[in-house]
């Protein structure tokens, strides 16, 4: 339990350095929405975690397989109830777009009629694949919680567009909280994967209702949209649509591939490695909910320079807080695993000694997802993620046959270096040039690899907890060693918590 709040711990402390130091390199608005999303997301990734832990603790491999494998199901039809129409809705908001409000209105008309296909199409694969009838049924309660999903994403995203955080980071943290203590009820008291579905469901509905209860609280109307407008958001959608379906493929298809080649147990051992490493990337993906709205608006307005700053900012921060997160979790897994999820879940480290690498390339791309999305460029990174869902696709088939869970961790990480390197070349022009946006790579691996080798080795022989502590000590070190991070990013921050909490009488002498 003491490393579990260590590392929720120091992810919370690398998250509020990390805003401080945003804030001065991207501006004010965009830090105080992504402080308060990664609050609150802090907060609900220590439910989740410490929920999953106890399921997987308590059900053991194979439950843990079939409900993961039953959430992958969905967590991939899922895109077919949205098709890129969340991003549009966020950017013509966040842009103050002409009749943004008539294709909101769009949107949430298309998710009446998308969202039973997805339902269908999850369904009927289960049927397809021949899956005994608890995981159907699984599969079917996990439906519900799909679509009540699909409609809180258009919600929560047009307070993304107004820029506004709070609603979605407090319905986000309260319904995880539900999930993870009815969870936790359920495996307790025996009621397998269906009653875990059921968990989801219950979560999935509270955030449907209080995100319509914001919108109608800051009275974000959606009209009643036209033909013009119906076929504006397809146009639109199309490249996001692209993207999201490749998206889903390549985070899912490795959990469906393991089920069918090596069973539910399979998927089980891997579903703990990919928890424990994609819960990480709530960093990037609260930056990103913060990030692109505002890349949207400097974008619209021509501030080039703004425009850049906040691209090479956020690059460089995410590396810094990225490298030593894959470090960490990958040397440190042959003792995290038996010591969070138990001896039952051994055959998972060697996956996770191998997945968290997927997590240095996931971060630096998300700013530049951002940047292409939110200048009219998501035709190009849609490129990039159907090449990579390719890439991903044949490298699982090769691999899981023959190595399983290890098989799978090696295609996740080979698929997203060459995202970033696809990444790379559409954008290196907007950070100012080739060297520079190479350097912040080069200079992320290598603090890395070296991080990687001090809690390996040297690490090894001091008790977890010290070495996780050491470690982070090291990799603070080399983020200024390798200048991820300078004195020069670090020096306005101090001033600006020294004058904050500077005593009156101290304020009133200066």
């Amino acid at each position: 339990m003491v490393i579990q709040l260590l590392v929720i711990g120091y992810l919370s402390v690398i998250g509020k350095l990390v805003i401080g130091y945003f804030k001065f390199m991207v501006g004010e608005k965009v830090a105080k929405n992504a402080l308060v999303l990664m609050l609150a997301t802090t907060g609900q990734k220590f439910v989740a975690f410490f929920a999953f832990m106890i399921v997987a603790r308590l059900v053991g491999p194979e439950i843990t397989g079939s409900y993961f494998y039953a959430v992958s199901v969905t967590s991939v039809f899922v895109i077919i109830s949205d098709l890129g129409i969340t991003p549009v809705v966020i950017r013509a908001i966040a842009s103050g777009q002409a009749g943004a409000d008539r294709l909101f209105g769009a949107a949430i008309r298309a998710k009446f009629a998308l969202v039973p296909i997805a339902i269908l199409a999850s369904i009927g694969y289960g049927i397809l694949r021949g899956n005994d009838p608890v995981i159907l049924a699984t599969i079917a309660v996990a439906c519900i919680a799909m679509g009540a999903d699909a409609f809180h994403l258009i919600l929560y995203g047009a307070l993304r567009g107004r820029q506004n955080l709070k609603p979605e980071a407090f319905g986000m943290f309260v319904g995880q909280v539900l999930v993870g203590s009815i969870a936790a009820s359920v495996a307790i008291l025996g009621y397998g994967s269906i009653g875990l579905a059921v968990a989801l469901v219950i979560g999935s509905l509270w955030n449907v209702a209080w995100a319509y209860w914001n919108i109608r609280k800051q009275d974000i109307k959606f009209t009643k949209p036209g033909r013009v407008d119906i076929r504006s958001l397809s146009n639109q959608a199309l490249p996001f649509a692209i993207a999201g379906i490749a998206v889903k493929v390549y985070s899912y298809i490795d959990s469906l591939m393991l089920e069918a080649f090596k069973g539910t147990t399979a998927v089980g051992y891997y579903a703990v490695a990919y928890k424990l490493t994609y819960a990480m990337q709530f960093v990037p993906l609260t930056f990103t909910a913060a990030l692109y709205p505002a890349l949207s608006q400097a974008f619209a307005k021509k501030q080039h320079d703004e425009l850049q700053k906040t691209f090479v900012g956020s690059m460089r921060l995410m590396a810094a807080v990225g490298f030593p997160i894959s470090a960490g979790l990958s040397a440190l897994a042959p003792r995290l695993i038996p010591a969070i999820y138990g001896d039952a879940f051994s055959a998972s480290i060697a996956a996770m000694q191998v997945l968290p690498w997927v997590l240095l390339p996931i971060f630096i791309d998300f700013p530049i997802g951002a940047l292409l999305n939110g200048s009219n460029r998501a035709h190009l990174k849609t490129t990039a993620m159907v090449a990579t869902m390719l890439v991903n696709a044949v490298l699982n088939f090769m691999l899981i046959p023959y190595y399983g869970p290890l098989g799978a961790s090696w295609a996740g990480v080979f698929s997203f270096w060459f995202l970033l390197s696809i990444g790379f070349m559409f954008t290196y022009k907007d950070a100012g040039g080739f060297k520079k946006f190479l350097w912040i790579i080069t200079r992320a691996f290598a603090a890395a690899v070296v991080a990687w080798l001090v809690w390996r080795y040297i690490g090894a022989y001091m008790p977890l907890v010290f070495a996780f502590v050491f470690g982070s000590a090291v990799s603070v070190g080399l983020a200024f060693l390798v200048k991820l991070v300078t004195f020069e990013d670090i020096w306005p921050l101090w001033l600006h918590l020294r004058n904050k909490f500077q005593k009156p009488e101290n304020l009133h002498e200066a």
